[in-house]
């Protein structure tokens, strides 16, 4: 059998012929994880701006391949001077879409557009599937790869100029082109063969999350505690576990090499035990009343949507917080960016008159929420030595947590998702529409979206509410446990 391939099967072939195999005979097994469908949805947003930054562009959008391959035959005798989006070409039965074909002397420059920040070693092999069939049909006068300039200040007023910046790839691909032929002859072979006896691994996530993964691990033992539980544990050190044949860090030797951590990690694991260190009851103590527990959520898009930002800026939209009047005694406040205008500002303003002028700010993990504080103190000059003044009042539970307490189901992680569950296991995100800071980015992203309706909105923001509220109420339940109550 004769099987028909496109540049993304040929992509699926570079990274694990495995993969090619299943999307072609078992398709149906394909399970595609939130983060990569957002990535997908990124990918089409800079697309359409790509596409508008030449309003002379011809769009082709066939119903189907045959019309589609017709329309861009139709385009290139009519509009030879127009760009053209989506033109469709098949050469040795391989199919592929141009995003953007520009005119020029002599012919076209091919230009794929990327969401990503920089040229990756994989666009090198996808523009050279690319320039290779539609050189069969026109002739390509030079490929560039237009990835997002991080770089760009959106200036308002939908003016998007300088977003994409363009990088020629004609010297990275000369060597390449002459090898496609060989990359489709190999895959058809594949495709004619049975599935792959291929063993999961790096392949697996890279360049991309296989949609299969779940499929080829399924079979395989499950270890309780792998080695990766183990913090920081890479190089010689990992390398010489997996020479003695070790997969699970219960069988780890009491004599192997470990920095302190790790072996406290080892020694919980073992024993089953936790470790706790008394001491930090007294550290707690030592903290006044009120106490704030305070967590920040922000967005990050490809496309900047507020003048004076940056594409994939960590935008502040949403923040968290519970007032310890004294012990137990809680109130809770809440922000959710509301609109479409950016709200900094007002995220800003009306945290410092919650957070007033005393008591410890707990976070975990203080880099992030002083990094997003710094970043509103030069925004807002009016407002810097009030954002300061909160900032010298933040308490990092995070060091106070891994230095302090050591659960073995924790598995080496002091994340707070880790924590949580062995001192407050009734507190669960498992149960929440949206559980963790992707699923949550994500949906501020589709709040953001024009085609979100207010319905969706409305679920949305409830969804916002809840996870924001559970990271803070687990600070207060982690503070309290460390504390000794």
């Amino acid at each position: 059998m004769f099987y028909g391939l496109s540049k993304s099967r040929l992509m699926a072939f570079q990274q694990c012929p495995k993969r090619l195999w299943l999307s072609v005979h078992r398709h149906e097994l394909q399970e595609f994880s939130k983060e990569t469908e957002q990535r997908f949805q990124t990918g089409f947003e800079v697309g359409d701006i790509a596409r508008n930054l030449h309003p002379d562009g011809i769009l082709i959008e066939g119903k189907n391949l045959v019309e589609s391959l017709e329309l861009t035959r139709q385009a290139l005798t009519d509009y030879p001077d127009r760009p053209l989006f989506e033109a469709t070409f098949q050469r040795d039965n391989v199919l592929v879409r141009a995003d953007v074909l520009l005119p020029e002397a002599g012919g076209y420059r091919l230009r794929e557009v990327k969401a990503s920040t920089q040229v990756k070693e994989e666009h090198y092999a996808d523009c050279a599937i690319q320039a290779w069939v539609i050189g069969g049909s026109v002739k390509i006068t030079g490929v560039e790869l237009a990835h997002v300039d991080n770089t760009f200040i959106y200036p308002g007023g939908g003016n998007y100029q300088g977003l994409l910046k363009p990088e020629s790839l004609d010297a990275d691909l000369a060597d390449l082109l002459p090898r496609v032929p060989d990359w489709i002859a190999k895959a058809r072979l594949v495709l004619a063969g049975t599935e792959p006896d291929i063993a999961p691994g790096d392949q697996c996530s890279t360049p991309y999350d296989c949609p299969f993964q779940h499929y080829c691990r399924r079979d395989q033992p499950r270890i309780d505690y792998p080695l990766h539980c183990l913090p920081y544990l890479q190089g010689e050190q990992l390398q010489g576990l997996i020479d003695l044949g070790i997969e699970d860090v219960c069988h780890i030797p009491d004599d192997y090499e470990l920095t302190e951590n790790q072996a406290r990690v080892v020694r919980v694991i073992k024993s089953g035990e936790a470790e706790r260190d008394l001491a930090i009851q007294t550290i707690m103590s030592d903290f006044a009343y009120p106490r704030y527990y305070l967590d920040f959520e922000t967005m990050q898009v490809a496309v900047p949507i507020w003048p004076g930002t940056r594409p994939y800026q960590q935008l502040l939209v949403q923040w968290s917080c519970h007032m310890e009047n004294a012990a137990h005694e809680l109130t809770h406040y809440e922000f959710l960016a509301q609109g479409f205008d950016d709200p900094r500002r007002a995220f800003a303003k009306k945290l410092m008159r919650i957070l007033g002028d005393t008591g410890p700010v707990f976070v975990y993990n203080q880099a992030f929420e002083a990094t997003r504080l710094s970043e509103l103190a030069a925004l807002f000059p009016d407002l810097e030595a009030a954002i300061e003044a909160i900032m010298i009042r933040i308490v990092d539970l995070l060091p106070l947590t891994r230095q302090h307490y050591c659960h073995p189901d924790m598995k080496g992680s002091w994340s707070i998702k880790a924590v949580l569950p062995t001192i407050a296991p009734e507190l669960v995100y498992d149960d929440l529409e949206i559980g963790d800071g992707g699923a949550a980015m994500g949906a501020w992203r589709e709040i953001y979206h024009p085609d979100t309706t207010q319905q969706r909105r409305a679920e949305l923001y409830r969804g916002l509410a809840n996870y924001c509220a559970l990271d803070t109420l687990a600070l207060v339940r982690l503070a309290a446990f460390l504390g000794g109550a």
